[in-house]
């Protein structure tokens, strides 16, 4: 007897962005993408500081990173990879026009974005607003595997006492003006030195310097994380009760991962790019500037968002 042929499964690619924060904003998008095609392949096309976000993706089949730094920031090399697969939908989020340069049924775009609102992830969500209709926007999501929680869980045994563990991001040293003051930062966990039972500080290798400043002058037992990849730092965010740092992509992996948030915010405005979730406050630095942010107004975030 022939064995039956194997049900086709629709192929999807997604086209996203670059930075983390605005990855994390687009995956009610690939939830939905999904919901909807259960069985589908979901190839990415992805950039190189962000692709780990997309490793746990369910559906995941091919992540292609697009080169800005080769020839015509790597586009034609990009199209000669993808030309090869013809596609039963392309989500497109970017605005640069490759989906229309690329095999497709059905392409989802900018160009036709109905939004659901001024906040980013409202936006974006509108790129697929004629599949998701006035369905309610989804929460963002991380996809996390045992092997990224593992992994946290044994580096957490540093502690303790890890049930009441504040998350930092002391900031990136090349932004003042993005980040609070170190001894604004010290000053304040100083104070909580009875109420979290450690601190966890995140981040990358910008925000090294920092960090260790910082770490060097608190009481509070600490662990610096430094480095860890970004799925990585997320299981360290879901074991957190709350994450203090500057307007940055761990801000919106930590409401991602249902870990409330205190956000200092400077350039951007908090109303279209805050980290989506309920369970967060943004405070403005006066003059667009977060080192203007007062301690009071810091320490009432967290009193209010942790009921301290």
């Amino acid at each position: 007897m022939n064995n039956p042929m194997p049900a086709y499964r629709k192929k999807i690619l997604f086209i996203g962005l670059s930075c983390v924060g605005d990855v994390v904003m687009t995956s009610p998008i690939l939830g939905i993408l999904h919901e909807k095609f259960p069985n589908a392949i979901i190839d990415v096309v992805a950039d190189y500081r962000s692709k780990n976000l997309y490793e746990n993706l369910p559906g995941l089949g091919k992540i292609f990173l697009k080169n800005k730094g080769h020839f015509l920031r790597g586009i034609p090399a990009l199209i000669r990879q993808l030309w090869a697969t013809k596609y039963d939908i392309i989500v497109d989020v970017r605005t640069d026009g490759l989906s229309y340069l690329l095999r497709a049924e059905k392409r989802y775009t900018k160009m036709f974005a109905r939004s659901y609102g001024e906040h980013a992830v409202e936006a974006l969500m509108g790129v697929i607003f004629s599949l998701h209709g006035e369905n309610k926007v989804p929460d963002t999501s991380i996809w996390l595997s045992e092997k990224e929680r593992k992994k946290a869980n044994m580096q957490l045994s540093f502690f303790s006492n890890k049930d009441r563990l504040l998350a930092v991001c002391a900031g990136d040293v090349r932004r003042p003006n993005k980040c609070w003051s170190s001894n604004k930062l010290i000053e304040l966990i100083n104070k909580y030195e009875k109420k979290f039972t450690g601190v966890l500080f995140l981040g990358g290798e910008l925000d090294k310097e920092r960090t260790l400043e910082v770490a060097d002058k608190i009481g509070i037992q600490n662990l610096n994380t430094i480095g860890s990849s970004l799925l990585e730092s997320a299981a360290f965010l879901e074991n957190s009760i709350l994450f203090l740092g500057p307007d940055s992509g761990l801000g919106h992996i930590a409401s991602a991962v249902n870990t409330p948030v205190v956000s200092m915010f400077s350039v951007d405005s908090p109303k279209r790019c805050r980290p989506w979730g309920k369970n967060v406050i943004c405070l403005e630095g006066k003059n667009k500037d977060a080192r203007n942010i007062l301690i009071t107004d810091v320490d009432n975030a967290i009193k209010e968002i942790v009921n301290e």
